[in-house]
């Protein structure tokens, strides 16, 4: 079982360093946006723009936040992300196995110690349905995917 647990670990430090070397401070990635799609800018202010992506030049990024038109420089833009809510259902499958199944150890345990007496064990029961229900809330939560970010000096 230690065994499984420091490969997980492993594979897991393994595949952030892949993400950690994805170029983002490349303008050229914001022309990947569609029309409409839900983006938060952060100007050199520290201002957070969120709303719909419009267009992108050289010069400037335009959104619709609510109903006016923004229009933010490039010199001014610190970061770009956009909400990513593409992999929910995977992401709350995820959460629901993984949460889950660690609240099957400790519940296995208590149904076990308490088989002997002959009475259900309630609690460990509750345990496992929080386990995946809570798993299954955290997968259901959007995350973001920063696109662009300006490099540090």
């Amino acid at each position: 079982m230690r065994r499984v647990i420091e490969t997980l670990l492993l594979l897991l430090m393994v595949s952030g360093l892949g993400w950690a070397q994805s170029s983002q401070n490349n303008w050229d990635n914001l022309k990947q946006l569609c029309p409409r799609q839900k983006i938060e800018v952060v100007d050199s202010k520290m201002r957070t723009l969120k709303g719909a992506f419009v267009s992108v030049s050289d010069e400037v990024l335009s959104l619709r936040v609510g109903k006016s038109e923004e229009s933010v420089a490039r010199a001014s833009v610190m970061r770009v992300s956009v909400r990513d809510t593409s992999h929910r259902t995977r992401n709350m499958l995820l959460g629901a196995g993984i949460l889950g199944g660690v609240a099957l150890i400790p519940a296995g345990v208590g149904l076990a110690a308490s088989s002997n007496e002959g009475n259900g064990c309630g609690y460990c029961v509750a345990a496992i349905v929080a386990g995946f229900g809570g798993g299954a809330a955290l997968g259901a939560f959007p995350g973001s995917r920063t696109i662009y970010r300006v490099e540090k000096k």
